[in-house]
This record gives structure tokens, C-alpha cells and sequence, in this order.
């Protein structure tokens, strides 16, 4: 009984997606840093990103995650993409993520190379997704949000809280 009900369902999400197009209908003139079909941006530079959020006056949002992690893959595709669709989000925050495997090599705050797995060492960071708010001067500034329940929307209040703390605390 089990099955035909797990069939159905799967049957019943087919059709309501293909009834929907194959294409989600984004938002026109979204963020570039979100063209459709893409993800996040990988950070590359602390003191880039730093310097365009000291300018908008908004906290940076850093993802730290793995390429293995699955939980890392949902928050990305369920919760932080949706997210940075809309403007609330996108005019309050900076979002970048840091995959801590990766071999990329990253300008830190202090304007010195680290490589990636640095990086989380440098910040605690041995959970993924680990969720950091920074100011401009690299300080954090709410309360990191680590892992990943796997209700949305509990993800989805946490983050809300987070940005609110985050962004009084640059005013």
C-alpha cells in the first residue's frame, strides 16, 4: 500500500509539474549573481565583497559548504535561491558560498591568499552547511545558523531572524 501511494504521489508531482512548464517562471531583472538556472556565487574575495557591502550598507551572508553534502544542495535549491528571487532579500544581504573542499584559493578580510579548507578552519567551521553573517570588517555579527533541519520553512525563520540581528547590528 505503501508504494502505490509513494507512486501516486510522484505520479501526481510529475503532472503538476509538467502541467506548470519545465521552466520555473523567475522574476525578471533578478540579481545577476543569479542568472536563471545557476547557483549561488562562490566567494573568491573577502575584501571584495567587504568593500561592495560597506557601500550598500548590508551584511554578508556566507554559506560554507562540501560538494558531498547533500543538506548543502536543498538549502541552496529550496531555500537561499528562492530567497535572493525576491527584492526584501536581495537589498538587505550579500550571499555568497564557500565550498571548504574545493581547491580554490581565497582573499581573506586581511588581504592574504588562504586556501579554501583555511578558510573554515579559520572561521570554526566542521558542519555543513554552516551559515555566517559578517560585516564589512569581517566581524560576526548574528548567529550562525549551523546545519540544516529538514523543514523549509523552519530554515526559512531562522534565516529571516538572523538577517534582522545582522543587519541592526550595522546600525
Amino acid at each position: 500500500m505503501r508504494i502505490l501511494y509513494s507512486i501516486f504521489l510522484i505520479v501526481l508531482g510529475l503532472t503538476g509539474y509538467a502541467s506548470a512548464g519545465a521552466e520555473p517562471d523567475y522574476k525578471e531583472g533578478v540579481d545577476e549573481a543569479l542568472p536563471n538556472g545557476s547557483s549561488i556565487q562562490s566567494l573568491q574575495s573577502f575584501q571584495q565583497v567587504a568593500a561592495t557591502a560597506r557601500t550598500r550598507g548590508v551584511p554578508i551572508l556566507v554559506v560554507f559548504c562540501s560538494f558531498w553534502c547533500e543538506h548543502c544542495d536543498v538549502l541552496e535549491q529550496q531555500v537561499l535561491k528562492p530567497m535572493m528571487l525576491q527584492d526584501k532579500y536581495r537589498e538587505r544581504i550579500m550571499l555568497k558560498k564557500l565550498e571548504v573542499d574545493s581547491e580554490s584559493t581565497i582573499t581573506g578580510f586581511d588581504g592574504r591568499q588562504y586556501r579554501s579548507d583555511e578558510i573554515g578552519k579559520m572561521y570554526n567551521v566542521d558542519l555543513y552547511p554552516t551559515m555566517v553573517f559578517f560585516d564589512a570588517n569581517g566581524r560576526e555579527v548574528s548567529q550562525r545558523i549551523v546545519g540544516m533541519n529538514l523543514v523549509v520553512e523552519h530554515v526559512v525563520e531562522k534565516l529571516d531572524n538572523a538577517i534582522d540581528k545582522a543587519v541592526q547590528a550595522l546600525n
